[in-house]
Order: C-alpha cells, then sequence, then structure tokens
C-alpha cells in the first residue's frame, strides 16, 4: 500500500508503509537539461515518489513540440506562462496560464507552442518516462532556452526519446492505441 495515512488523536496525520520520503524540489537547484529546443528541470524522479509519479518542468519556445505518439501512462499538463495547442485524440485542446490538460493513457496526442516561451509542469504516472529524457539529453549550462547554435538531437536520440516503453510513435507495430 503507498501513502497510507490513520489520522490519529488531537490533529496527528501518521504515513503508513509509505515506501518514499517527503522530498522538495526547486527550479534553481533541480537537475536540469537541454533537448531539442526545451530546458527541462526535472522535479520529481520515480526513485523519490516510490514510482508513483515524475514531474518535470519545461520551458519551449514558440512552435516547440513532439509529433503524434502513444504511451501506456497517464501524462498531465499545467501551463504557467504561454500557451500550447494539445490534439488528444480528435479532440483539440488550447492550454493558456492556469489552465490544466489530461491525456489519458494509450491516446495519441501531441502539442504545440503557440505562444512562448511556454512553461509547463508534466505530470506522469507512473514514473519513468523521466529516465528517458536524463539519458538522451545533456545537463544544461543555465535555466535557460538553449542557445541558438545548440546541437539538435541525433537521429539516434530522437529514435530512443520517441520510441521506448514510456513512448512511441504512433506508427510504431506496437503502439497500443485508443
Amino acid at each position: 500500500q503507498y501513502g497510507g495515512w490513520r489520522i490519529g488523536g488531537r490533529n496527528e496525520i501518521k504515513v503508513m508503509n509509505t515506501p518514499f520520503l517527503p522530498f522538495k524540489s526547486d527550479a534553481a537547484t533541480a537537475p536540469s537539461y537541454w533537448f531539442l529546443d526545451c530546458l527541462w528541470i526535472v522535479h520529481a524522479t520515480g526513485a523519490q515518489t516510490g514510482g508513483e509519479y515524475s514531474v518535470i518542468e519545461q520551458l519551449m519556445p514558440q512552435g516547440s513540440g513532439p509529433p503524434p505518439h502513444v504511451h501506456p501512462i497517464e501524462e498531465v499538463f499545467y501551463v504557467s506562462e504561454g500557451e500550447m495547442t494539445v490534439h488528444v485524440g480528435d479532440d483539440v485542446i488550447v492550454l493558456g496560464p492556469g489552465c490544466i490538460g489530461h491525456v489519458p493513457r494509450n491516446t495519441v496526442h501531441w502539442f504545440k507552442t503557440t505562444q512562448g516561451p511556454c512553461r509547463v509542469l508534466n505530470f506522469y504516472m507512473p514514473a519513468g518516462f523521466e529516465q528517458v529524457l536524463m539519458g538522451c539529453a545533456l545537463p544544461a549550462e543555465s535555466r535557460t532556452l538553449p542557445p541558438k547554435d545548440y546541437d539538435k538531437a541525433t537521429h539516434e536520440q530522437m529514435l530512443q526519446f520517441l520510441n521506448n516503453y514510456w513512448s512511441c510513435q504512433t506508427n510504431a507495430s506496437w503502439a497500443v492505441q485508443k
């Protein structure tokens, strides 16, 4: 059982059977990476959350976004700056500051930053996708978008990033789709 709570007497709360400890993350000290044209800040990993979820903050320039893809995990976007248009199956959702969007598992989706830069918190349930990112990306030299002359991902890095257990292109023979 993960994160079971028991209310004790006199406002006492006890956590039972929790496989992980409380933690704190902030944008100034969390591990940050450059990959593609984005800054990625990893706020929570599966190791910190007992595998329940991960949280990655993205800073994306206008026009940024992945091709259509699908994955066996839930994804939630929270936009704090800018705007993104998310295509989820046949639905089109525009998310601006203060908006949340949900992508159910095994659903084809893609997005584009329509007003940038766009700052988004991505929640992935369960955790694991953060490991793919950290394996493909390079540590960021600053907490900014990569410079214009930053080397783009190699073809092999893109295939690794887009085609693994946590995410795959929609034309992959093993893609499960709704």
